[in-house]
């Protein structure tokens, strides 16, 4: 039908050739973009922008090819981005995605705008997330940071924001990136990655917390498990540290409440059991409730600990 609009409009404008020829040249390069659609993606998309500038150009006249190149223009990047992707190259997925959204913003197309806003920050995340296992750790960030402004509610863009910035020994990056995680995933539920944060804060502040403990720091050892704390209170080796260092600082009463609390999520097994109770024994022992001491000392002497613990209730407390 273009092609028959083409023809009359140049006998028409016979007396206009310049204005008659680039109406022929929009049409012929819709017409190519058209036919190029069934086998090549980026060409039809080329094609079209060309019949769409041209178009543009010589006004009222090419308001059709205009209208339709733009129709079309966004669905075609989308499908090749689409293509991209089912051949898992991401990379070149996530600049073809952002492409069609550029173009759907331009031409108003909302629905491919809204599949590619939809879509992206997830594939911005598994970019990211690949430059972070080649150590590409700027280019990871700003992979995250693309995502966000899509979606600035993405909590698993956050979390591996927290996680490169972890492997960047920046320890308050890290701690604002998973507490917005936690924050954006609560507001989402998403309840896994809100998980993976807490999980991700309490094992790195443990860690720190047995870094402190070495260097005999055991107020901040305690300062450290407390926060760890606020990320998760069922890990068990926070609570066992926080007996053992509560026991060097000599807060008998807080060593037992610290034990006690390991006890209650600790496996209900002796030798599980022993290193909490070899805690409280030593609390006990500290506040001078010796039969207290040699009960729990007692129940202390299974596994790593018996030699430790008999030596207590033997020689030390002379338990009966």
């Amino acid at each position: 039908m273009l092609k028959a609009i083409a023809a009359a409009v140049v006998l028409t404008l016979g007396m206009n050739q310049v204005s008659a020829q680039s109406l022929e040249d929009a049409t012929n390069a819709y017409n190519r973009g058209v036919e190029l659609a069934a086998t090549n993606l980026p060409k039809a998309v080329e094609a079209l922008l060309q019949a769409a500038d041209i178009a543009g150009k010589i006004g009222e006249e090419g308001a059709e090819i205009l209208a339709l190149s733009r129709q079309q223009i966004p669905v075609l990047q989308y499908n090749y981005a689409t293509s991209l992707y089912k051949d898992k190259k991401i990379d070149e997925a996530v600049a073809n995605f952002e492409t069609a959204y550029n173009y759907a913003a331009e031409f108003g197309d909302k629905g491919i705008e809204a599949k590619a806003a939809d879509l992206l920050p997830k594939l911005l995340r598994v970019k990211g997330n690949n430059e972070y296992k080649a150590n590409k750790l700027d280019d990871a960030l700003a992979s995250f940071d693309k995502a966000l402004k899509f979606d600035p509610n993405f909590a698993g863009a956050y979390l591996s924001k927290g996680q490169v910035y972890s492997k960047m020994n920046k320890d308050d990056d890290m701690k604002a990136a998973m507490d917005a995680a936690i924050e954006s995933g609560l507001k989402t539920n998403d309840e896994k990655t809100v998980e993976q944060a807490q999980k991700f804060m309490s094992g790195n502040l443990i860690n720190d917390a047995n870094a402190a403990f070495k260097k005999n720091d055991f107020n901040k050892t305690i300062e450290l498990l407390n926060e760890s704390m606020n990320y998760s209170q069922d890990n068990v080796e926070a609570y066992y540290l926080s007996a053992v260092a509560y026991n060097k600082l000599s807060k008998w009463d807080e060593a037992i409440a610290s034990a006690e609390k390991g006890m209650e999520l600790e496996e209900k097994t002796a030798a599980k059991q022993a290193r909490f109770h070899y805690e409280t024994g030593m609390a006990h022992a500290g506040k001078g409730a010796t039969d207290e001491a040699c009960a729990s000392f007692k129940k202390a002497a299974v596994g790593p600990l018996a030699e430790s613990a008999n030596y207590q209730v033997k020689t030390v407390l002379k338990c009966n």
